[in-house]
């Protein structure tokens, strides 16, 4: 099985090139790892179109988390449309990927500092933050002992290392670094997020390998190495 991520695809805005890369794909088998932001702006309709396309690269299995622009209000709607498609909502589902037990841990994530509209419209935003920081702790240290391989899964970045590229007065809206002592505990493999669309694509972060899958960064799927053993940094930053 293939594992690939993706995120801020924004359809409309980047469907077709979403659909080119995916022609280009060898059909197979695949589990794809979707990291929010597949729509833009809560239209939600364009989800199912998203998927269908992904479901061209042939035995498809779909976990996805909600970007920002998958507004809360549309999120039932988007899961009704779209049953085929595991979505984790501050969850964690275990799943066998070739021989290997994998848990992944879901979330939106949590943001350092709440933009001005979330301020303004997500009563007590601060606290949710907060609390899912700590949930997710619990969520990962729950799965640790029964996998192979962790994987955290979310939007919004979970290490600065990432933001590079973006103005560091932008990074406290763009993740949070509380995450960071999760991967550098050793509770987390691999950490894939989006959302930072001008940062860096690869990073490390104690034992833990992180992906930034924006699809404007890379124009492609990304491959996902779900190896539990220590790889190297110098073999995973030359990807």
């Amino acid at each position: 099985m293939k594992v690939v991520a993706v995120s801020d695809v924004h359809a409309p805005v980047w469907l077709k090139d979403l659909e080119k890369v995916v022609s280009d794909e060898e059909r197979g088998q695949y589990l794809v790892l979707v990291a929010g932001d597949m729509i833009d702006r809560g239209n939600f309709r364009y989800y199912r179109k998203v998927v269908d396309v992904l479901e061209n690269l042939g035995d498809v299995s779909i976990i996805a988390v909600f970007g920002n622009d998958e507004y809360d209000s549309v999120k039932d709607k988007i899961r009704e449309e779209n049953p085929e498609v595991t979505f984790l909502d501050d969850e964690a589902i275990e799943l066998e990927v070739d021989g290997r037990r994998v848990g992944i841990v879901g979330s939106r994530g949590s943001l350092e500092l709440p933009t001005t509209w979330q301020k303004r419209n997500i009563p007590g935003i601060e606290k949710i933050y907060a609390k899912r920081l700590d949930l997710i702790g619990e969520l990962l240290r729950e799965i640790r002992g029964r996998v192979d391989v962790t994987l955290l899964l979310t939007h919004y970045a979970t290490t600065t290392q990432t933001m590079r590229g973006e103005n560091p007065r932008a990074w406290r809206y763009l993740g949070h670094r509380g995450f960071e002592r999760y991967m550098k505990e050793g509770l987390v493999d691999v950490a894939v997020h989006g959302h930072v669309h001008n940062g860096r694509r690869l990073a490390r972060v104690g034992s833990a390998r992180v992906y930034n899958v924006a699809f404007p960064l890379w124009w492609r799927l990304v491959d996902i190495d779900l190896r539990s053993e220590r790889v190297s940094i110098e073999e995973f930053l030359s990807k």
